[in-house]
């Protein structure tokens, strides 16, 4: 008697900003990369892709409910790529925000998130999205982080971008700056580092996580001469949960911790990552790099991040029941429409979003 074959998990894409490079990726992506080991679930109006069906061959089957998945594999069971109708049909402009660009765009995530949380997804993969598109589409939100956290009923997940065994994370999100010392409380600062540390373990399978937590200050606060925070916030912290057991360590000087970043993180891809963008998950014996930078604020550690990454890095957001990845650029006005837009931000989400699912781990 021939064993059943497992069923490919499903990955839900979603359409990003229309009028940016959203669609314009994902059709580029995938009219070339057969997915291996899932099947690419694109969610979004068939009207944004028709620009590219021909230029990228993207011609996958439609269909308007989840509930047609199993009739489309049937009739082919070689479908890798299918494309789930949002049913918008909003007009939106080209090159800049909008309200139409804002309802395709948080109905394509809403939609996807509502998929993983009655189980029919395995993971979401999202393009870039824009915050004022969203709120003028009335999903009133900071960016789909802070989306995600409430669809999922997850408020303490965190922002994590992702290359190879660099990993940086930021504490505060997209909050000015002027608010930052503000937010920076003991009881935020744990639940990152706590939520950071399952998930290295969970997802990236580290079984000893080193975390580095920068100061807040220029030179970690020079113990209150520059700036409180460091000593009398971030070091108590960074004391409690070594007491609990995790190897973090800090305040370090943000512009000194990234002194030890992992540089592979650097160097040019021969091929890209089968295994997903974080393909070294251990450590290498002798190194002295960590496994994970908590950054206080966006810039502090998104800069050296991008820097090192060069457009091949993944956002995930770590803390939710279901794998999340996204690219690590934005819309890219400048270029929308033309067809020159690179997609290998949105591959290396994609397989990172596969080995996830893959590994496995127990979640919330």
């Amino acid at each position: 008697m021939t064993p059943t074959r497992k069923p490919l998990p499903l990955i839900a894409v979603t359409s990003g900003e229309p009028g940016g490079i959203g669609p314009e990726i994902v059709a580029k992506l995938f009219g070339r990369h057969r997915p291996a080991r899932s099947i690419a679930l694109v969610i979004g109006a068939p009207v944004l892709f028709e620009r590219w069906r021909r230029r990228f061959r993207f011609a996958p089957p439609v269909i308007t409910s989840i509930d047609e998945v199993s009739e489309v594999i049937g009739r082919s069971a070689s479908t890798r790529v299918i494309l789930l109708d949002t049913g918008v049909r909003t007009d939106y402009p080209v090159g800049r925000d909008s309200e139409g660009g804002g309802l395709h765009a948080g109905t394509a995530i809403h939609l996807a998130c509502m998929l993983a949380k009655n189980h029919s997804v395995a993971a979401i993969v999202t393009p870039p999205a824009s915050k004022k598109s969203l709120n003028l589409g009335h999903f009133n939100y900071p960016g789909h982080t802070e989306m995600l956290a409430h669809y999922l009923n997850a408020p303490d997940c965190q922002m994590m971008m992702a290359r190879r065994d660099l990993r940086v994370i930021p504490f505060t999100r997209h909050v000015p700056l002027a608010r930052v010392a503000g937010y920076l409380t003991a009881d935020r600062l744990m639940t990152c580092v706590r939520v950071t540390y399952e998930a290295l373990r969970r997802d990236f399978k580290i079984a000893r996580p080193r975390i580095a937590v920068a100061g807040l200050n220029p030179h970690a606060g020079e113990d209150g001469v520059i700036g409180n925070e460091d000593r009398d916030v971030i070091a108590p912290v960074v004391e409690r949960l070594r007491a609990e057991g995790i190897d973090a360590s800090g305040p370090h000087p943000a512009d000194a911790m990234f002194q030890s970043a992992p540089l592979a993180a650097a160097a040019p891809d021969r091929t890209v990552a089968r295994r997903g963008s974080s393909r070294a998950t251990t450590r290498k014996k002798g190194a002295s790099y960590y496994d994970a930078y908590i950054a206080m604020y966006h810039d502090q550690g998104l800069v050296p991040f991008k820097l090192l990454a060069q457009r091949r890095g993944v956002n995930v957001t770590v803390g939710l029941p279901t794998p999340r990845t996204s690219v690590d650029h934005g819309t890219a006005y400048d270029i929308a429409g033309r067809g020159i837009a690179e997609s290998d931000s949105l591959l290396e989400a994609y397989r990172l979003a596969e080995y996830f699912v893959a590994a496995g781990g127990k979640r919330k």
